[in-house]
């Protein structure tokens, strides 16, 4: 199960997912991959109504709120691995799958003892595509490594796939972005984004083997 995050659906998040997929496609026929994007739903985050934690709830494994995202939750509950991607903004995964990650695993915590029960306790990756250069990866890095630790606690620790200093427009001179060198980006693409797609589906493949052999 991959939840997509980014807004943009030919883009830079979007061809790293297609990576990761066709990684995974490429281990066996019996892989199925299913894709979703959150921007294309109508949902909200955690509304705090606390159905998942009234004594003999039935909500422990799937969020109670019924909307746009029900049966994304549920699909990635109980699916064999889930994949998350984000561009980053402000240093940070978007507000759409924060509120995924809210939704998914705020009914398996327990306020009896803080443990986490998920259904199943799946491989998980998580890919970031950002506009940020390598220079800016201590900044960016904390945030990664708290939802990553979430994620972790749930289910499995995520292999994370990065893409930095990725192209946001395909002419900038139409743009106010003084700040970004359209050749120096071009530059980088060039002689990284190939590698960052392979990287993309490795770790697909990876999953899928891993999903196998389990």
């Amino acid at each position: 199960m991959i939840v997509d995050g980014g807004p943009r659906k030919n883009m830079n998040t979007a061809a790293m997912i297609e990576a990761f997929a066709n990684g995974a496609r490429s281990v066996s026929d019996e892989i199925e991959v299913k894709h979703v994007r959150l921007y294309d739903l109508d949902y909200t985050g955690c509304v705090s109504c606390l159905a998942c934690k009234v004594k003999n709830s039935k909500y422990t494994d799937v969020c109670a709120r019924k909307d746009g995202m029900t049966e994304v939750l549920r699909e990635s509950a109980y699916a064999d691995g889930l994949v998350l991607a984000s561009p980053i903004y402000f240093s940070q995964i978007t507000a759409q799958l924060r509120a995924f990650i809210e939704r998914l695993i705020f009914p398996w915590l327990s306020y009896n003892d803080y443990s986490i029960t998920p259904p199943k306790r799946i491989p998980t990756a998580i890919i970031y595509t950002m506009n940020a250069g390598p220079q800016f990866a201590n900044t960016v890095a904390p945030n990664q490594e708290h939802i990553e630790g979430i994620i972790g606690r749930a289910l499995q620790q995520p292999e994370r796939i990065e893409a930095l200093n990725t192209v946001q427009v395909k002419d900038y001179s139409r743009y106010d972005m003084a700040g970004f060198s359209a050749e120096a980006k071009q530059q980088w693409r060039e002689e990284h984004w190939q590698q960052d797609l392979q990287n993309a589906s490795d770790a697909g493949r990876r999953m899928a083997e891993k999903i196998i052999a389990e």
